[in-house]
């Protein structure tokens, strides 16, 4: 018996040892014919991958150059110039494959769309004509994948490529993608990618992606990932994602996730006005994946609109089903401060802005004209994506001062301003023992029409005298 077991060890083992090493060579030869019995049997990728170019060794490690994934009308779902994949060998050597039989995908230089339902499902859907207008090496080709600025025809023919798709999905019985029923260990390298991310009604263009996941389909996702410029429903300059998402919470998976969005262009969220200063907003994602909540944080160096300009904008931002809130923002502007506080709902484009402003100086924001006083300001904006929709109204009141010369205890009323329409209402000027009163002035592109101005008495309420001026 230890004589047998003895010849066994001495020559068996090695020999089964010598058997397997040379079919895996064997295999790693013919890694062409491998993967194309995998491609015909898996049920994972719906359609035809190809592939012109692979090569193996016996530990398992695959190259491949220009993979196409084609689905079953023709169109092409996803284009690899180069990559390369890991798989057990064991399960290659058994012909036992499965869907963890692949551990590590990198794809290098590809185009990647990629579809979110309602419930962060994820598919990989065919590519839109405006992701091969991404060029990291053009100034503005952000401009040209923005829905900012779109005519009514263009997100006409958006929305309708967009029903289109969705109603393909709802025809096939299962997506591109059918990653139910199966089980996944796997690490998942994006280099150098371009990717587009659809998700309701929001379109997103990533160049530059660097991606890498660590997937466990029983357990968890963690991730970490980030990218160059990025265009489509919002524009800006880079993308930073890191964390996990735990699998095995019910009903839907929750995520913890950090997100950094660097130098947000705020025109391209529909404000509404073409404000050229960026935002950059660092947040803190938590809860269901399907309707996390964020909080974070919002700066901006520089904000401006219109008759404003503020510096060292800071606050705090919510974000739930789709809505921003703003929180303790503060900015400076015109030697005073400002706090606000507002929302911005993202699929309706709506905002509102409610703030105070507090020792403003007259001085700075009325440049030459010779007023010089503090002010205190409450300010409100309300508006769509529309610039002609916003409005801006509010009240101030200023301290002791003077215009040119002339010395006066107060200036107090309330504004308007809408399109090209700057309303002043009840208008108040305290000189001493008298007061300059109207009930109204307005500005209407560039026309000003002034109803009375009264000079009252403030001792007896005797009016003085009354200036009337009415010129269209």
């Amino acid at each position: 018996m230890l004589k047998t077991l003895y010849k066994f060890l001495k020559y068996g083992i090695p020999s089964i040892l010598i058997l397997l090493f040379l079919w895996s060579f064997i295999l790693a030869k013919s890694a062409a014919m491998v993967f194309n019995y995998a491609m015909e049997r898996q049920d994972i990728l719906r359609g035809t991958i190809t592939v012109e170019r692979i090569e193996a060794n016996i530990l398992g490690d695959v190259e491949f150059e220009d993979l196409k994934w084609i689905d079953d009308h023709g169109g092409t779902i996803l284009h690899i110039p180069e990559g390369s994949f890991h798989v057990r060998p064991w399960d290659i050597i058994t012909w036992n494959l499965k869907s963890t039989t692949l551990q590590e995908l990198t794809l290098k230089n590809a185009l990647v769309s990629i579809h979110f339902d309602d419930h962060m499902n994820v598919d990989f859907v065919r590519h839109s004509p405006d992701l091969k207008k991404i060029d990291d090496t053009e100034p503005n080709w952000e401009d040209k994948v923005s829905l900012a600025g779109k005519s009514e025809e263009e997100r006409r023919a958006i929305g309708e490529r967009r029903r289109m798709r969705n109603q393909q999905k709802m025809e096939n019985q299962w997506q591109n993608f059918n990653h139910k029923g199966h089980r996944f260990r796997l690490k998942f390298h994006l280099e150098n990618c371009l990717m587009e991310i659809f998700y309701k009604e929001r379109q997103y263009y990533l160049s530059g992606v660097y991606f890498n996941t660590d997937i466990n389909s029983d357990k968890s996702v963690s991730l970490k990932a980030y990218t160059g410029r990025f265009g489509g429903t919002m524009i800006g300059n880079g993308m930073t994602i890191h964390g996990d998402i735990d699998l095995t919470c019910e009903p839907v998976p929750e995520c913890d996730l950090t997100v950094l969005l660097q130098d947000v262009q705020p025109a391209s969220l529909g404000f509404g006005l073409n404000i050229e200063d960026a935002v950059t907003l660092q947040t803190y994602f938590t809860g269901p994946i399907s309707h996390p909540v964020a909080n974070g944080t919002l700066s901006m160096d520089r904000l401006r609109l219109p008759g404003m300009e503020f510096e060292n904008v800071r606050g705090d931002v919510h974000y739930e089903d789709a809505q921003l809130d703003f929180h303790d923002v503060s900015a400076k502007v015109y030697g005073g401060t400002l706090n606000a506080e507002g929302d911005y709902n993202i699929d309706t484009r709506y905002y509102h802005i409610h703030g105070f402003g507090k020792d403003l100086r007259a001085s700075k924001a009325f440049r030459g004209a010779g007023l010089s006083c503090p002010v205190d300001m409450e300010i409100y904006l309300v508006s769509n994506e529309q610039s002609r929709d916003l409005k801006c109204y509010g009240s101030f009141t200023s301290g002791p001062g003077r215009y040119e010369w002339i010395p006066f205890d107060k200036i107090s009323g309330r504004f308007s301003n809408a399109y090209r329409d700057l309303r002043f209402y009840d208008a108040r000027i305290d000189i001493g023992h008298y007061q300059l009163q109207t009930d109204f002035i307005s500005i209407i592109d560039g026309k000003l029409t002034l109803h009375p101005v009264d000079l009252v008495n403030m001792t007896t309420g005797e009016t003085r005298m009354t200036y009337i001026y009415d010129k269209q």
